[in-house]
């Protein structure tokens, strides 16, 4: 569970980012953001609180981030099966995972999950 002051970095962050600056200008906040979790001794939750911010930032903006889990390399032809699943501004993650053995695993905001996995079956039979 992400305790109140990695939620609280999270938000300023995002609070920042969400306002109109150009590409450099979020670099620089970003840097900035980064040598202050260095000062504060927070830098170890440095990954966990961008996530999060980012997942604040979609939010705000009415996007979503959406994982496309499989076993191996998407093709070309799977990835434009998916196309229509994808809205614009979606942020598209892919990731491998040998264990799902076939199939894919889509995870939308890190909450919702639709599971085509061949583990996803194996685990159903038993």
């Amino acid at each position: 569970m992400k305790n109140n002051k990695t939620k609280l970095y999270a938000k300023a962050l995002s609070d920042v980012i969400s306002k109109k600056m150009s590409a450099a200008e979020e670099k620089k906040v970003i840097e900035n953001f980064l040598k202050l979790l260095a000062k504060t001794g927070k830098e170890k939750k440095a990954k966990e609180i961008l996530s999060l911010a980012e997942d604040l930032l979609l939010s705000k903006q009415g996007k979503r981030k959406i994982i496309f889990q499989t076993a191996r390399k998407m093709t070309a032809s799977q990835k434009k099966l998916l196309r229509d699943f994808v809205r614009d501004g979606d942020v598209i993650k892919e990731k491998i995972d040998p264990e799902l053995i076939a199939g894919i695993k889509i995870i939308i905001n890190d909450s919702r999950q639709f599971d085509s996995s061949m583990q996803s079956k194996l685990q159903n039979i038993r």
